[in-house]
């Protein structure tokens, strides 16, 4: 089922429109408008892309599609196809954010869902995908709206995370600032440290990870030395609770 169509861009004092049904036709989508395109042969369309405008305090403190918030949580939840879709499409809007003209077969090939039907069918299912977790919405003259900042995860979405990603995004909600914006690079680099950490990777992995997020050697290293030592104290604690390793263990009763 195909998302609703919607009358103008989805700001705060536009109001959407009823969804059209069945054979009707909206005078929007004549073949005299500029922005109409025929699907081809390939099923691909020429589409105009804007940047969706949210006034919401929500949207304006969201995340960027290619930000570390994005890669831990939102892609178990959107798959990688849409995730590739939505960060693509946002860094376009970068380069060019008065708007651009797009053909959907070129963007399908950029991210590895061209060329054969069934990789397009992949794609459709991608498009349609970021549309009904609300990342992109349609609107008339074949324009298409797409956030260039990304919400938190919903309570439900993050509940059908794996148990350690959810627990992950827990202590992220935990430890985030009221306002992400003045958080300074070292406590994000703590943050992000953590929340690996939290996913079960190995010190190790977590450096080198901040450092693909492009965050400074020093930041990383540091980060990651925080949050190794908290993480351990952590973990001995529960240990400690548990009794692990108090008796009954291997060690018992072994020679000096």
């Amino acid at each position: 089922m195909q998302t609703p169509l919607i009358v103008d861009k989805p700001a705060a004092d536009s109001a959407p429109s009823p969804a059209r049904t069945g054979s009707q036709r909206s005078p929007d989508m004549d073949e005299g408008s500029p922005r109409y395109a025929a699907r081809g042969s390939n099923g691909a369309r020429e589409l105009w892309l804007e940047s969706w405008i949210d006034l919401s305090t929500e949207a304006r403190r969201g995340h960027h599609p290619r930000s570390p918030y994005v890669e831990l949580f939102w892609l178990g939840v959107l798959g990688p196809s849409s995730t590739w879709l939505i960060r693509r499409l946002a860094m376009r809007l970068e380069e060019e954010p008065d708007g651009f003209s797009v053909n959907t077969g070129e963007i399908a090939s950029e991210i590895g869902l061209g060329s054969r039907q069934a990789l397009q069918a992949a794609f459709d299912r991608a498009f349609e995908r970021c549309c009904r977790f609300g990342l992109m919405q349609r609107g008339r003259h074949n324009t298409l709206f797409v956030r260039t900042r990304l919400p938190d995860l919903t309570s439900r979405m993050a509940e059908r995370l794996p148990p350690r990603l959810r627990a992950a995004h827990e202590l992220w909600l935990r430890r985030q600032s009221p306002d992400p914006t003045d958080v300074d690079v070292p406590v994000r680099a703590r943050h992000l440290a953590m929340a690996l950490l939290a996913c079960g990777d190995e010190p190790d992995s977590v450096e080198r990870q901040l450092h693909a997020w492009q965050f400074h050697p020093a930041v990383a290293f540091e980060a990651t030395h925080w949050a190794t030592e908290k993480h351990t104290r952590a973990q001995a604690a529960v240990d400690g609770a548990t009794g692990v390793g108090v008796a009954g263990g291997d060690s018992a009763g072994a020679p000096d």
